[in-house]
Parts: C-alpha cells; sequence; structure tokens
C-alpha cells in the first residue's frame, strides 16, 4: 500500500504487521498450483473471522484483550506491539482496575491528534487504498483467469488486515478514542470488510465468473459496493474526537429537528373528531396537552444539544493539549466526555418518547418499568444537587419516558452551570463560558421548570 509521509511512526512496522495475522488464514507455507482453487475459500474463511471480531468490538469501552478467545484478535493485538505501541499488560489490582472501568469512557484529547491515532488513521486509509486499487484488479482477472484472481484475493486480505489493526488501535486505551469516533470507525471498518466478503464470495461461488462482454456485472456491482466503502472511510471517518462527537450532536439536534416539525404540523391540525376514522392522525382532545408539552421538551432537548455543542468547544479550547497528563486536561476531557454521554441520553431520548407520540396514545401502565425508574431515580437525586425538581409522571411508557427526559436535560444545564473545574490559569471553568452559553444556561434552567409544570398537567387530562 501507499505509505505517506504524514504518519510520525515508521510503516517498516507493517510488514512484522501483515506477517503476524497470516495465521487469520489458518497457513504456514506457500501456495502450490494445486492450491489455487482454494485461494478465494481461504481469504473468504479469513475475512468472514476478522468480520466477527470486528462485530464484537463494545463500541462503549476501550478493547484491551483478546474477544472471547479469538485468534484474529490475538494476532491484530501483537501486531500493534509490533508497530511500537504500548502494548505492555500487567495485572492490574482491585482498585486498579476500578480505576481503569470508571476511565471507559474517558476521551485522552480534544483536537490534537496523538501520534499512536495518527498512526491508526494512516494504516485505515493504506488498507483502504490498497483493497481499492486491488479489487479493481481482481474483479477484471478474477472473471477468466481464477490463478491469477486467487493471488489477488490474498492481496485483498492484506489490506483487510490494514484495517483490522487500525481500527482495533483506535479502541485501545492508548488511542484515548471517544464513544463516537469508536462508533464510526466500526462502522466504517465493518462497511468496508463486509462488502469485500461480498466481493470474494461471488468469485468463490461461481455467481461472477464468466467470459468477458458475457453480460455477466456482478463482479462489477461488487467491485463497485467495495469502492463505496473504502472512500467512505477514507474520506468521510471523522478525524479525530472533537469531529466525531460534534457530528454526533448535530446528528441528534437533526432528528430533534425532524420530529418537532413533524409533530407541530400534527398539532396544527387540531384535535380529532372522535367518530371520524379518517383522522387517526390526529391527537384526540384529552391528548393534546401532552402532546404539546412532550414536542415542546423536544424544543428544549434541541436547545440543551446546542448547548453541549458550544461548552464542549469552550472547554476544549480551555485545554492545554501539549502537556500530556495533566491532570487538570484529564478533569476537562472527564467533563466533556460526561457531558457528551448526558447529551447521547437526551438525543437518544427524543428517539425514544417520540415513537410513543404517535395517536392514539397508549395510555396503559408499565408496574415494572415504573419500580425500575424509582430506584434509579433515588440514586440519581444528587446530581440534581438541590436546583430542581423533578415531578412523577405516572408509569405509563409515555410518561417514564418523559420524566427520564427532564432528568437528563437538567442533569446536563446543571453540570454546566455548576462545575467546580478550573482551567489550566486556574480560573474557574465558567469563566472560558461565552456569553451565548451563559444566556443559553439561565434560558434553560428557567425553560426547565415550565415543561415540568406542562408535562404534569399533559398526564393529568391525559389519564383522567
Amino acid at each position: 500500500p501507499h505509505r505517506g509521509n504524514s504518519s510520525p511512526i515508521s510503516f517498516d512496522h507493517v510488514e512484522n504487521c501483515l506477517l503476524l495475522l497470516q495465521s487469520t488464514a489458518h497457513t504456514t507455507r506457500p501456495y502450490s498450483h494445486h492450491d489455487d482453487n482454494k485461494m478465494n475459500a481461504e481469504v473468504l474463511e479469513s475475512l468472514t473471522r476478522l468480520a466477527d471480531t470486528l462485530t464484537k468490538l463494545n463500541e462503549r469501552e476501550y478493547h484491551t484483550g483478546t474477544i472471547d478467545g479469538d485468534d484474529t484478535t490475538k494476532d491484530i493485538t501483537e501486531a500493534t506491539a509490533a508497530m511500537s505501541l504500548s502494548s505492555q499488560q500487567s495485572t492490574p489490582s482491585s482498585n486498579e482496575q476500578q480505576q481503569q472501568e470508571e476511565e471507559q469512557q474517558t476521551i485522552g484529547y480534544w483536537r490534537s491528534l496523538p501520534t499512536e491515532v495518527t498512526a491508526a488513521y494512516q494504516l485505515l486509509a493504506d488498507g483502504a487504498e490498497y483493497i481499492h486499487a486491488t479489487s479493481t484488479k481482481y474483479a477484471l482477472v478474477g472473471k477468466i483467469d481464477s490463478h491469477e484472481g486467487g493471488n489477488l484475493a490474498l492481496e485483498l486480505r492484506k489490506g483487510a488486515q490494514l484495517i483490522g489493526t487500525g481500527t482495533l488501535l483506535l479502541f485501545s486505551p492508548e488511542c484515548g478514542s471517544s464513544r463516537s469516533l469508536r462508533h464510526y470507525v466500526k462502522q466504517s471498518s465493518r462497511a468496508v470488510i463486509s462488502s469485500l466478503l461480498s466481493l470474494v464470495r461471488a468469485y468463490e461461488d461461481g455467481s461472477a465468473q464468466g467470459n468477458p462482454n458475457d453480460g455477466n456485472n456482478v463482479g462489477a456491482q461488487k467491485t463497485g459496493a467495495v469502492w463505496s466503502a473504502c472512500d467512505g472511510l477514507r474520506l468521510k471517518l471523522p478525524k479525530g474526537n472533537r469531529a466525531a462527537m460534534r457530528r454526533e450532536l448535530m446528528i441528534w439536534v437533526r432528528d430533534c429537528n425532524e420530529s418537532i416539525e413533524e409533530f407541530d404540523e400534527m398539532l396544527a391540525l387540531g384535535p380529532r373528531d372522535d367518530d371520524d376514522e379518517e383522522e387517526e392522525e390526529q391527537f384526540s382532545e384529552s391528548e393534546m396537552k401532552i402532546a404539546r408539552a412532550a414536542v415542546n421538551i423536544m424544543k428544549c432537548s434541541k436547545n440543551t444539544l446546542g448547548l453541549v455543542l458550544k461548552v464542549c468547544e469552550c472547554v476544549g479550547e480551555s485545554l492545554d493539549e501539549s502537556t500530556a497528563g495533566d491532570e487538570n486536561n484529564k478533569e476537562l476531557l472527564q467533563l466533556i466526555t460526561n457531558m457528551h454521554e448526558v447529551a447521547r441520553r437526551i438525543g437518544e431520548g427524543v428517539t425514544n418518547f417520540g415513537v410513543m407520540l404517535y395517536p392514539p396514545l397508549e395510555a396503559s401502565t408499565n408496574e415494572e418499568e415504573f419500580e425500575q425508574w424509582q430506584s434509579t431515580k433515588a440514586s440519581k437525586t444528587f446530581r440534581l444537587d438541590g436546583e430542581m425538581d423533578i415531578p412523577s409522571l405516572g408509569s405509563t411508557s409515555l410518561g417514564l419516558q418523559l420524566e427520564h427526559q427532564l432528568h437528563a436535560l437538567a442533569e446536563c444545564v446543571i453540570c454546566i452551570k455548576k462545575s467546580e473545574l478550573t482551567t489550566v490559569t486556574g480560573e474557574a471553568i465558567q469563566t472560558c463560558y461565552s456569553e451565548e452559553v451563559n444566556d443559553a444556561v439561565k434560558k434553560l434552567m428557567e425553560a426547565i421548570p415550565v415543561r415540568c409544570k406542562d408535562s404534569v398537567g399533559g398526564v393529568t387530562s391525559w389519564c383522567a
């Protein structure tokens, strides 16, 4: 593959990486002519194991070992050591293990990409470029020459191994990737491997075989899918934590906007006439207040997500990322991580209660979920710090989801308002907030109690 000059880590180590990963095909000797017809099948088996390995990666935490004893993961883990990245692992004490678990979500950087991250991105780009170029040859040659096609299948596997290695590097604690980045890396790398599997399988089962100009374009179609996936990995994968986390936040904001627009239109229709069966997409008179309260919570959620986006930028600007391991930086990175995770609950929460908001509303109670929430809520009370009282909205599924959402909104805004962290200069973190952020915090602190009051009235009217 092409080796760019931008990477600070020597890519001479990549050859060692590939040698270590050859065992994914379970072969230790060169192929003979007798093995030509088996090349595609063995490469297919190897790619299937790699695809399974990527599927098992948990986006919620860093990856530090093998997955269910998977040999492919073990080989890739060893390959990262061959690239001179930190791979020394010792058995942690119980306290160390607890601390590691608490830090699983904490990002390691915000804007400036560390050396390990740059190296991992270079591996992904090299692998994608190599697969893109080789798949074209594979499709053209493999259709008429199974021997040469089999040799090219081995080359495709090399590119896949580079992508697998780069993916696991970004899942390692040394890279400090955010949950958002791990999500996008896993999504993009799996897309490449999946399309590659489909291409090789088409030649292995014969569906893409034939003669030139015979009208069989299966190979061309499969190759096009590989190109698209490779371009997605090289060109569309967000570079670093800031880009990945901002992308997720903006997607949640977009989802909020779409839901708000849809339900505002439904509310504008007014209450339905219960005698008219053609008005099923309208709310009843008793549902109008809770539906309007829910849409207002969506609007409040969108504004809170926008606030988190701005606060992350403000806190990120106050970081001194040139000082590796600085405790103040770690605390600020933890704040960004925590805010983003609460924002995730808010963004996903809009979807969760949005799907329940289509008329007619389901008013049945969910006692089991209600009991679970009461237990969870008790442990969350301290996070509101006495600043806000979120009322109970009953035991219906919709009421519970709206209550979850209000808690998440309050927790997020209060965290921003009352954080006791300091900047690198020793000043309160609030001093780095923009005027726009401070105004948004003030407005949301006033708006959330109003949303609570509206929700209580809406549930009462609906369930009466």
